[in-house]
């Protein structure tokens, strides 16, 4: 379905192939290099909008997710692509317009398709800073479980013991700040 829309002449419906090539992707149906060539860019489009509505947010934030199931076995035309995916993670870094979910997915789909270019590793380090969202998303993630171990101290003990095992690995890792703890 999703070629046969995509092969039309006019009156093609980009929605219809994203809602289609989503699901396609979500329930793992396997993908070759010509579907793929269809998804990708229809995807990117989705995800490049920048309007700040709740619906146009939930398909951002589906058309990311769908991106970063893409098998990478299936290269996708890396030149063509990277510029597109570069934009949405600086939009978001200077914007904060994606859910965690969302920006992770973007960082996925970036790492899963790029990562064998050596040459993007400058990209990747200086112009995106994969290190300092990295260490970012590290500490969010370290206080939220802080929250789940204040929360649940009193009332579900293997709960908290996950979050003091967690929150000790992460110690060891110099993850969390001991200020974190208090």
């Amino acid at each position: 379905m999703i070629a046969e829309e995509d092969g039309k002449k006019e009156g093609k419906d980009e929605k219809l192939i994203a809602d289609l090539g989503e699901c396609n992707l979500y329930f793992g149906c396997s993908s070759s290099l010509e579907l793929n060539s269809i998804l990708v860019p229809c995807l990117l489009k989705v995800a490049l909008k920048k309007e700040e509505n709740e619906e146009t947010q939930k398909e951002v934030e589906m058309a990311l997710l769908a991106l970063s199931c893409i098998d990478t076995y299936y290269n996708v035309s890396r030149v063509l692509y990277l510029n597109e995916i570069k934009e949405i993670i600086e939009y978001h870094q200077e914007h904060h317009n994606l859910t965690q979910l969302a920006y992770q997915s973007a960082w996925a789909f970036f790492i899963r398709g790029f990562y064998r270019d050596l040459s993007l590793e400058k990209i990747f380090v200086e112009e995106l800073h994969f290190a300092r969202e990295a260490r970012r998303e590290l500490e969010e993630l370290s206080n939220s479980i802080v929250q789940v171990f204040a929360a649940s101290k009193d009332f579900r003990i293997e709960i908290s013991q996950q979050c003091v095992h967690s929150l000790r690995v992460a110690m060891r890792n110099r993850v969390v700040k001991v200020d974190d703890l208090a």
